[in-house]
């Protein structure tokens, strides 16, 4: 059980405050949390260098929240963000937080309706959460008064510099009180960013919880050496090998994502694309779908990196290495969110090797190469996990479902000896009659044994002649009249 002097509580937030937090399932203060949260509250302007996937956004969330004062129906604290996705998750976030108290917050980005932000804004927002364009583009109208804010937070500020927004940042400031606090969080600190702190914040406090590290250390770092005309195979046999539940596929440019993502669709894995040149509400959509399981792997290039956020996310695939070691940090922490862990795959061609060898001297990573594994192989662990799946769902699984299944093993296990043992496992574990499987296909003669090796054409299952897909389709039939269905 948490105790109060690891818990929220340590902080002296309102009662409010906690339980939003208590909503949320918020029990522990992580390190980020533990470090910002009492500055925070104390008014100090924060420089804070932190991994992401920590827990950073619930870091100034809170005091966010817990300052704002309700009962002003004006926006008091500001939070500009690089991308449209990353704008919709804090929002998200921090109106979490901040339900019990009544805080409303209003999100302000590209692609949306501008009339439906101002309204939000006019009804009494207490917090804007926004991307600079269009953040910058509401203060010239007039729409947007920034006049009573005490607060102002860059998010990602390494990752608003390296899209350009340096400009748009230094607008927005002078919209901005001189009296305020200001808060920049990045993972990586270069150069740039320094400039922005020296400019923009008043003696800051410097809370570096990554400065040895910036990746995340439960993730493992492995890599690929393979031609560029291969990396699409290679992908989709890693995915099958390493029975990838969810994952991120990380293109430089859109075409790319493009190819990618087509690719995998027709191999006929769930899988989708998302780039800058997406229309919002398709982005929207096709987040929805991803965070809920229906898209499996996401395909994607950098400018939407920054505002996914899955927590069970397995895999980063690096299908294209970055230019920048900084970009190469920001992909591989979509996985390992808040401690949990998870893997980078980096498909490395000769022509990455100069990039990639810079990126893994740059942040000391602890690499680990990979073999491409063999059809063979993805194939003995294709099997593996139905015979994994049926054994686990057995007891549910109904006699109409049986069917379904063994179409399943059919696409998936393409040699005779692993149907047989597929169908062995349905017979005996679902509790039905005999097979079509078996009807089909008779037992072997003993004598001799049959090879366990998969013969020429056997392996891909276009070698069967047309009388055997249709004595199958024979066999169904025969079988819904047995059940009384319709002759």
């Amino acid at each position: 059980m948490t105790s109060q002097k690891d818990s929220f509580h340590t902080f002296g937030l309102s009662p409010s405050t906690l339980q939003g937090l208590t909503q949320m399932g918020y029990e522990k203060p992580t390190p980020v949390q533990l470090d910002t949260i009492p500055a925070f509250l104390e008014g100090a302007d924060l420089v804070v260098q932190s991994r992401t996937g920590t827990g950073k956004t619930a870091a100034f969330g809170i005091p966010i929240v817990e300052r704002v004062d309700v009962a002003r129906g004006e926006i008091q604290a500001l939070v500009l963000t690089p991308t449209r996705e990353l704008t919709l998750q804090v929002r998200e976030e921090l109106a979490r937080i901040g339900a019990a108290k009544g805080v409303q917050v209003q999100s302000i980005y590209g692609g949306d309706s501008m009339a439906e932000q101002v309204r939000g804004i006019e009804a009494g927002a207490h917090v804007a959460v926004g991307t600079p364009g269009r953040v910058l583009d509401l203060l010239r109208r007039g729409s947007l008064r920034l006049g009573a804010v005490k607060c102002l937070v860059l998010d990602e500020a390494d990752r608003m510099l390296d899209m350009g927004f340096a400009v748009e940042m230094g607008q927005i400031m002078s919209f901005v009180p001189k009296e305020r606090q200001t808060l920049l969080f990045s993972a990586t600190v270069p150069l740039g960013i320094r400039g922005i702190i020296y400019n923009y914040l008043k003696e800051p406090r410097w809370v570096l919880l990554s400065e040895d590290f910036a990746y995340v250390k439960e993730v493992r770092h492995t890599y690929i050496i393979t031609p560029k005309m291969q990396k699409e195979a290679v992908l989709e046999k890693i995915i099958e090998y390493d029975q990838s539940t969810s994952s991120m596929i990380f293109c430089n440019t859109r075409e790319e994502v493009r190819s990618v993502a087509n690719f995998l669709v027709r191999r006929g894995l769930p899988a989708a694309m998302i780039s800058s040149d997406l229309p919002q509400r398709k982005r929207e959509q096709v987040m929805a779908r991803f965070r809920t399981g229906q898209i499996r792997h996401l395909v994607a290039t950098d400018v939407a990196a920054r505002g996914i956020d899955i927590e069970e996310l397995s895999h980063v695939f690096v299908y294209s290495t970055p230019d920048s070691p900084e970009a190469y940090i920001h992909r591989a922490g979509r996985t390992g969110r808040i401690g949990r862990g998870g893997v980078v795959v980096s498909l490395v061609s000769a022509t990455d090797l100069m990039s990639f060898n810079r990126i893994a001297n740059r942040y000391h990573l602890q690499l680990e190469e990979r073999s491409v594994p063999t059809e063979e192989e993805v194939e003995t662990r294709k099997t593996e996990r139905l015979v994994a799946l049926l054994a686990q769902e057995a007891s549910g699984v109904s006699a109409d479902d049986v069917e379904d299944l063994r179409t399943v093993a059919d696409a998936i296990c393409a040699h005779p000896e692993r149907r047989r043992l597929i169908a062995h496992l349905i017979q005996r574990d679902v509790g039905v009659g005999e097979t079509e499987t078996t009807e089909e296909e008779p037992e072997a003669p003993q004598e001799p044994a049959p090879s366990s090796e998969p013969k020429p054409g056997q392996g891909t299952g276009q070698g069967q002649g047309p009388g055997q897909g249709q004595g199958r389709r024979r066999g169904r039939r025969r079988g819904r009249r047995r059940e009384g269905g319709p002759g």
